[in-house]
């Protein structure tokens, strides 16, 4: 059986990620709280910020593939935290996996796209806007990843989303919304959700299954909606109450914003990797 190394194992999309890599593979886990990994994987305590550490630990664990989900996202930290979880980890986890000849994905972020020229390819060059500090961290992280390792795979997704646990955005509204305040969403703002389990089983995919796909691939759900149309199907899905206090705003002229983060889904159509748009996921659940 290969063994599958993930990073950011405490986060959430490690909570459908672990599972889905645990039915192939011995699963280690790696996050600062090992107390915190997801079941079933082998919880490692690991500082990926620490080189040393993560040298010595992905030689120790000898890892077929390195998932690498590990990332500080927006409003988890200072700017100088970013650098640090976002360039400095991915640097330490590219050069660890080189070093042992362990196949390599990364999952980047569609919003480090200036969002004005969407829908983007596969190889669309990083075009972050300056003000957006995770943005700028993610695509310097993408750049460090391949200067030390050009045979990863870069993944590059979008709103990550479930329907047995709360995302990270709705859980957000949610607690917005029980303080009284009104909820500012925007109508043409646009991505493509992605859900949980569609995106984990293609990430443990391309990990085990397609060792030769390198570079920068989009992995997302097939459908565009807008910042206000995707949270209200959340807060529909979840019978949260938000009734009088939902705003239809628009997003033009925010720092650090971009407008349009749609993308092209061919090379993951090409290897027939499962893109269900939010619409259908929910259909189908119901």
């Amino acid at each position: 059986m290969k063994t599958v190394l993930i990073t950011g194992a405490s986060g959430y999309l490690a909570g459908a990620l672990v599972p889905a890599a645990a039915r192939r593979a011995r699963v280690i886990g790696t996050a600062r709280d090992a107390a915190r990994v997801v079941a079933p994987a082998e919880a490692l305590a690991l500082d990926l910020a620490d080189r040393t550490a993560v040298l010595d630990a992905v030689a120790q664990v000898q890892p077929d593939a390195i998932i690498h989900a590990a990332a500080c996202n927006p409003g988890d930290g200072s700017g100088a935290v970013m650098q640090r979880s976002n360039v400095m980890a991915s640097r330490h986890v590219a050069e660890a996996a080189v070093r042992i000849g362990a196949r390599l994905v990364a999952v980047s972020t569609d919003t480090l796209f200036d969002g004005t020229a969407g829908p983007y390819a596969d190889d669309a060059p990083a075009s972050p806007l300056a003000a957006n500090a995770y943005a700028v961290t993610k695509a310097a992280g993408e750049a460090a990843i391949m200067q030390l390792c050009p045979h990863a795979l870069i993944v590059r997704t979008s709103l990550i989303y479930g329907l047995d646990r709360l995302d990270r955005g709705t859980a957000g509204f949610q607690a917005r919304l029980k303080r009284g305040e009104p909820l500012k969403l925007f109508t043409d703002v646009l991505r493509q959700p992605v859900f949980d389990k569609a995106l984990a089983d293609g990430l443990t995919t391309l990990a085990l299954d397609h060792a030769n796909e390198s570079g920068h691939m989009n992995l997302a759900g097939d459908e565009a909606m807008s910042r206000h149309a995707f949270a209200c199907h959340m807060l529909d899905h979840w019978n949260i109450d938000a009734a009088g206090q939902v705003v239809a705003a628009s997003g033009q002229g925010i720092a650090g914003l971009p407008p349009d983060c749609r993308l092209s889904l061919s090379r993951a159509h090409a290897l027939q990797l499962a893109t269900p748009g939010v619409t259908a996921v929910l259909t189908e659940t119901r």
